[in-house]
């Protein structure tokens, strides 16, 4: 029988499953992060190898990998990792996409629409056929562009709470719900921070919402302007399309919290129809592991994965 891998890595974790023609799931694994970015392409295509290696492991003695397609962050400026992983596999078809493939084929299929991501980092793309290449919207790394997501969130709380703290800023509910999950103030935390680096700076973009809930101004103010940022690209989006689009939100801050992926749909240019994904995202990820092997997905495929993926990840995903 033809097996299937499918890996999503972001900034925070990396998934892969392994998974056969009909659909069904018969491994899965959750490990670290694998942004080049963040841990350098050496690092980052180490744990894309292993990520592999580990569901071919588990594979059955009679059967054969068709095809390895992975959604990795920053993949488009990294070739090298495909490469590697194309050497690994001999005859099985590798492709190393960006982080939007797996949720515009999950919430798309193979259609014109536009993505947004926030997890971590965030993506604005527009996919088109008529197009070369996919437009992105920002989607420049947290050095530059990355508007809207766990690390902008949580980042902008841990600047309101040293403003308090420190006598610049007005006093705001972040503070205590901060410094209680981190155990001791924002100063004596520093060092734990800065050794955590960008995912651990993102776990707390919750404070924002659970803030903002009880109706904080400086957390309302930070989820506004996030908001905000995402209008905008759909915006610029609407201008480079032309008319109305369907587009659809992934990513684990839009999926874990619905009132942020529902206020950033709300704001949708007219005739636009934005919806978030009801699938994981690593559905998308084997939907482009088959269409790389040339196979299509039959009329019971997303039922059979749906149920047995669940089986497979429990509580490691929510599914």
């Amino acid at each position: 029988m033809k097996y299937f891998i499918a890996i999503d890595s972001g900034g925070y974790k990396t998934e892969s499953i392994l998974f056969d023609q009909t659909g069904k799931v018969h491994a899965y694994a959750r490990g670290r992060g694998a942004n080049a970015f963040d841990i350098g392409v050496a690092e980052a295509s180490d744990r894309i190898r292993d990520a592999a290696e580990n569901m071919r492991s588990r594979m059955p003695e009679d059967g054969e990998i068709a095809s390895v397609f992975g959604s990795i962050s920053v993949a488009y400026y990294y070739p090298e990792i495909e490469k590697r992983l194309a050497r690994q596999f001999g005859k099985a078809k590798c492709k190393m996409d960006s982080v939007v493939s797996s949720v515009m084929a999950a919430g798309l299929g193979k259609d014109d629409g536009v993505c947004l991501i926030s997890g971590t980092g965030s993506y604005c793309c527009v996919r088109q056929k008529s197009a070369e290449h996919r437009h992105y919207i920002g989607s420049s790394g947290y050095m530059l562009d990355t508007g809207g997501s766990g690390y902008v969130l949580g980042q902008k709380a841990l600047i309101a709470t040293q403003r308090e703290r420190d006598g610049r800023g007005p006093a705001t509910l972040l503070t205590p719900i901060l410094e209680a999950e981190m155990g001791e103030t924002l100063r004596e935390h520093l060092p734990v921070i800065y050794a955590g680096g960008r995912a651990y700076i993102s776990s707390f973009a919750q404070a924002v919402f659970a803030a903002r809930k009880q109706g904080d101004e400086v957390a309302t103010r930070i989820f506004n302007e996030e908001v905000d940022y995402f209008a905008e690209a759909m915006q610029t989006a609407y201008r480079i399309i032309g008319h109305p689009y369907r587009g659809v939100l992934g990513g684990g801050v839009f999926r874990h919290v619905s009132e942020y992926a529902e206020a950033v749909i709300d704001r949708a240019p007219e005739g636009c129809h934005m919806q978030l994904i009801d699938t994981p995202t690593l559905y998308g990820g084997a939907l482009e592991a088959l269409w790389l092997a040339g196979e299509n997905d039959n009329y019971d495929f997303k039922s059979r994965f749906l149920y047995s993926y669940a089986r497979q990840a429990g509580e490691n995903t929510g599914w």
